[in-house]
């Protein structure tokens, strides 16, 4: 997500399904208290979960 990549593209670079990808989005974003993935990107780097 933080390099730009739609669930789709991290499925296929995972191995996974869109509706896995998608549900451990959901599962972050509620993690972090956020609602749009562009806040949950920012969070991550925020509390350095990301770099």
């Amino acid at each position: 997500m933080c390099d730009g990549k739609s669930a789709q593209e991290i499925a296929i670079i995972l191995g996974c399904s869109v509706h896995t990808v998608r549900t451990h989005i959901e599962s972050l974003k509620d993690t972090f208290a956020v609602y749009k993935d562009t806040a949950l990107v920012a969070a991550a780097l925020r509390t350095g979960v990301i770099e």
